[in-house]
Formats: structure tokens, C-alpha cells, sequence
């Protein structure tokens, strides 16, 4: 790993209100160096079920480290959200969440936060990229519905892994689907939730998937921000514990918003005709098959990604498997962008 320190600051969002109620918190993180370029890309990053805004990190370092070494930088800074239900935004937002049902959190009310956020004075005369892993690429691209189709707030996007699906294959492939949606709410359902320490929940999690394949820096990043401190009755007294900040039936049950995959894989449809999309996949097919992969790339229907990279030996979790060969393999799309930016400026001069 680069000797790189990412400089960040943490940040509370507001999001719009639902049903008449003031709408939850978001929280994100701002990344930046010393060398970051006002000129350059902010990047707007979304995790995937089950991780946390944290896990972008060990990719960032490497994707600032290559980026820097140019002069100027092709990258301003980076924004990373939590899902409203997951990391720092579960803790802040958690008797909120306590009046609601557990599934009550879509991913599309997710994408109305960000959208949100693209249109306060933070991003204000930014040109931004937008990259979604899993989940969070349907919610990068169901945040695309706040604007017009004719003036989107994305020069591209990039989707890791995405979890979409048209609702047509989904009914094709029911019975495996739906089988493989209730093995990952029954396994997170089934997990330990509560440890006496910090270093108990690490050394559990480190023998269990999905964590038992992390990349160690990710799997570090996880276990420094993926706990928080909670208050257990124990008989007549109370006692300190740690706890996973996203609930598990808030976890398991985000696997059910099939909804929003769909929706997203028709915005998808209309949004890649304007906006560049970027696609990367792994090379194992372990929780999303390659009918997924195809779904993607399917010309014939209008989905015409601007390009599409295979990580090797990166499975769904590619964000979590191989941060460094996942920061290559985008280092090379975002320098075109900007290649593609500058020269359009300077064509219009």
C-alpha cells in the first residue's frame, strides 16, 4: 500500500422528507490530498449491501497514489455515502429506524439522498463521476431520476459488480433468485451479532464469508468502522459490548428490494444513450451469474455500456477482494475522461 494519507472530514446530510416526516440522515465522507486539483473529477462513491462508506478506502488510497503522481491530478476529491440503514448513518439514525420496519429503507430513498446532495452548493460547478458497487450502483443510477435526461450532473459513471437485473430475467430464473435471496437473509440473520470486544467480533468475522475473503486493509478498514459501542442489561447491571452498526434484519431484509433493481436497470437503459457507464465485473460468478453480466451488456436492448473490464480473481465482492487491481482498472477510464473533458473545452475555445 502507497505511504499515501488520505485526508478526510465526516459529514451529516439532511435527506428529502418521506411521507410528510422529516426524511433520515446521511452520513458521508469527504476525501481529499494536498495535491487534489480544483480542476479534476469529484467522485461520488455508494457501497453494496452489508458494507459501509469505509470500505472505499484502501481503493481510493491506491487510486489517489496513481493519480497523483500526475501533475495536475485528474481527481479533485471523493464523497463516500453510507446507506441510510448502514455504518455511521445506522448509529445516528437508529431510533429513527426503530419506528420504522426493517425493509423499510430502499435503496431508491438512498438515491433520492444523493441526488439530494448533488444538487446542494457542495457540489457546486463539479464535474462529477459517479460509481456504485453492487446495490450501490442502482443507487447511483436511480439518483439520476432527480434530473433531466438532457442535463445530467454525471460526465460518466462506473458501476462495480451491479446487482440489476431486468424484472423479465429475474421471473425467468424465479426459483434460483428467490432460493439465493432467503440463504443470504437466513446466513446474516443467523450471525452473532454482539461480542465482549472489538477483537472477539474481528477474530469471528475473519473465519466467515464474506470477510474471511477480504483483502486485509479492507478487512482492517471493516473492523475499525464497522462496530460501535452499545449498552447491555445484564441482570441489575449494564455492561459495554460491541455490536455491528447496521442491524441484521435491516442487512438481511435489503436483500428483498428487488424493486429497485429493476427500476434501475430501466434508468440504466435511458441513461447510457447520454451518459458514458462504465461497467466492471469479476471473473467468478459466485453470488451474481453471468446472466447478470449479460443483462448489462445487451445491446440488442439499448444497454450499451461506453466500456467493460474483467478484474481477475475478483468475485462479486470485488470492492472487498481487490481494491489495488480494481483502482488499475479504473485509473484508465477516468484519465479518458478527463482526456475527453479537457480536449472538449478546448475545442469550444
Amino acid at each position: 500500500m502507497s505511504s499515501l494519507q488520505l485526508r478526510s472530514e465526516l459529514f451529516v446530510l439532511d435527506t428529502p422528507p418521506r411521507h410528510g416526516s422529516p426524511g433520515l440522515k446521511m452520513t458521508a465522507k469527504r476525501y481529499y490530498t494536498p495535491f487534489s486539483d480544483s480542476k479534476g473529477l469529484t467522485i461520488l462513491f455508494a457501497h453494496g449491501v452489508g458494507a459501509h462508506k469505509e470500505h472505499w478506502e484502501p481503493m481510493l488510497r491506491y487510486l489517489f497514489s496513481h493519480h497523483n503522481l500526475q501533475q495536475p491530478s485528474c481527481i479533485r476529491e471523493a464523497w463516500c455515502f453510507d446507506w441510510l440503514n448502514h455504518g455511521d448513518a445506522a448509529v445516528i439514525n437508529k431510533a429513527a429506524l426503530e419506528r420504522r420496519s426493517p425493509g423499510d429503507v430502499s435503496i431508491a430513498e438512498w438515491a433520492a439522498a444523493i441526488a439530494s446532495f448533488i444538487k446542494s452548493p457542495f457540489l457546486s460547478d463539479h464535474r462529477l463521476v459517479g460509481f456504485g458497487h453492487s446495490a450501490g450502483s442502482s443507487a447511483i443510477i436511480l439518483s439520476t431520476r432527480a434530473f433531466p435526461m438532457c442535463n445530467q450532473p454525471f460526465v460518466a459513471v462506473f458501476l462495480l459488480e451491479p446487482s440489476m437485473l431486468t424484472r423479465e430475467l429475474w421471473m425467468s430464473h424465479l426459483m434460483e433468485r428467490e432460493a439465493l435471496v432467503r440463504k443470504s437473509m437466513s446466513a446474516t440473520l443467523r450471525r452473532r451479532n454482539v461480542f465482549d470486544t472489538l477483537e472477539e467480533a474481528a477474530k469471528y468475522c475473519r473465519k466467515r464469508k464474506p470477510w474471511a475473503e477480504f483483502d486485509q486493509e479492507v478487512f482492517d478498514v471493516f473492523k475499525q468502522h464497522g462496530f460501535y459501542s452499545v449498552s447491555i442489561q445484564d441482570g441489575s447491571e449494564k455492561e459495554m459490548k460491541v455490536a455491528f452498526k447496521c442491524d441484521l434484519h435491516h442487512e438481511a431484509l435489503a436483500y428483498q428490494d428487488t424493486e429497485s433493481h429493476f427500476e434501475a436497470t430501466d434508468q440504466y437503459t435511458r441513461i447510457c444513450r447520454v451518459v458514458p457507464v462504465h461497467i466492471v465485473f469479476g471473473t467468478i460468478h459466485d453470488y451474481v451469474p453471468s446472466y447478470f453480466h449479460d443483462c448489462m451488456t445487451d445491446v440488442s436492448q439499448g444497454r450499451c455500456p461506453a466500456s467493460v473490464k474483467r478484474v481477475p480473481g475478483a468475485g462479486h465482492n470485488i470492492l472487498q477482494q481487490t481494491p489495488e487491481a480494481l483502482a488499475g482498472a479504473v485509473s484508465i477510464g477516468l484519465n479518458l475522461i478527463m482526456k475527453n473533458l479537457t480536449s472538449h473545452l478546448l475545442h469550444r475555445l
